[in-house]
């Protein structure tokens, strides 16, 4: 999938949290009526689920491919152990290298849990019959939003 895909995913999990959750963080770019929408239909109730379901898809299909806990984690110990230096400026190297190697070891082993079950998710999405159940049922409500909204 390109990166076209992935942005496409991140925007789309926007719009359907932003419309969701009632935020009016796009309020500028959304119709006004956006909340009368949701009220007024009772598909968009389904129909906002599913655009999260699918911009997980489309995000977590190419993130699959990059280990960020690795990058995290060494982000996170090399702050560990810079922070305290600027706390303490007597501490030794040796003091800073432990610190350094928990703090990388612990961060890196919570964050390895978040993104096997990132990983997880878009192996289950990108399984051909979800995929194209999941497509259809897109498909099916692309359709009454052309219908019922012209």
């Amino acid at each position: 999938m390109s990166a076209a895909g992935f942005f496409v995913g991140i925007g789309i999990i926007i719009v359907a949290a932003d419309i969701t959750l009632s935020l009016n963080l796009l309020a500028s770019f959304s119709p006004p009526s956006t909340a009368d929408l949701v009220a007024a239909d009772s598909y968009l109730r389904f129909y906002l689920p599913l655009m999260l379901v699918l911009g997980v898809l489309l995000f977590a299909r190419p993130i699959r491919n990059i280990r960020w806990a690795s990058l995290v984690a060494l982000t996170g110990g090399l702050l560990a152990a810079y922070y305290l230096r600027v706390l303490f400026p007597t501490l030794t190297t040796l003091i800073l290298g432990v610190v350094f190697i928990v703090a990388t070891v612990a961060i890196y082993t919570l964050l390895r849990f978040v993104e096997d079950l990132v990983e997880f998710i878009g192996t289950v999405l990108a399984f051909p019959p979800i995929a194209v159940g999941i497509g259809l049922v897109s498909l099916y409500f692309g359709i009454i939003i052309i219908t019922r909204f012209p």
